[in-house]
């Protein structure tokens, strides 16, 4: 049996600042919205939408459009294929525009009493960025745990660390390349529509000078 006291360690040690050394600062606001469409008992469709504001949250720095399908092969575990399109526009270097297959697998690692769970989801992505050449391979591992707080709010912990299994001339570097700790809640607003907000730390790991965002993340989940 798994125990939720066994787990405070791994919650609060994922929380904790990855690098200590120097790194570039700064505060951001994403905003997303996740639309699922089941399809038939097992095969389900998604599409996310996501805005990304940084520079203290000043200017559009990210867009992303992120479609798939995934079919369940038991209630606890699900295979997923999509595709995503990411405009990145940072201020001084060109915007660029990055195409991205990826397959997933996402399932339950535990369950616990209370209606406490922790999931996991394994994603393996290849990278294009337009007009450059080579394609960057990258996987994404996270763990989320999620606990109802009241009867209409949940916490919710997550971690995800990114990856990157080759070098590209486009500047993916091969080995850890960045990673998101969370801390936030989920709160139903109808039986189809669930929002959930929280805070985001992000470190990147940066060719001179590591980053480090901050960032207010409200995600917009909805049910047909």
């Amino acid at each position: 049996m798994f125990r939720i006291t066994r787990l405070v360690p791994f919650v609060f040690g994922c929380l904790l600042p990855f690098a200590a050394q120097a790194a570039s600062e700064d505060t951001a606001v994403w905003g997303g919205l996740h639309s699922h469409f089941k399809l038939n008992e097992r095969v389900s469709a998604t599409l996310e939408v996501q805005k990304r504001f940084n520079n203290d949250a000043s200017r559009l720095g990210q867009y992303l459009i992120r479609p798939s399908v995934s079919y369940g092969f038991s209630p606890t575990t699900r295979g997923a294929l999509g595709y995503a399109f990411v405009q990145t526009n940072p201020p001084g270097p060109a915007k660029t525009d990055e195409h991205r297959l990826w397959q997933q697998v996402s399932y339950r690692v535990a369950a616990f009493e209370g209606g406490a769970v922790l999931n996991g989801r394994t994603r393996l992505e290849q990278r294009w960025i337009e007009g450059r050449d080579e394609t960057g391979w990258r996987l994404r591992q996270q763990l989320r745990f999620s606990k109802p707080l009241t009867p209409k709010v949940g916490g919710v912990v997550w971690s995800e660390a990114f990856w990157a299994a080759n070098r590209t001339p486009w500047g993916q570097r091969e080995g850890l390349d960045r990673w998101r700790n969370s801390v936030g809640v989920s709160v139903p607003l109808t039986s189809k529509l669930t929002l959930e907000s929280g805070y985001i730390h992000q470190w990147v790991r940066r060719p001179r000078e590591d980053a480090v965002d901050h960032i207010l993340s409200l995600s917009l989940t909805a049910q047909f």
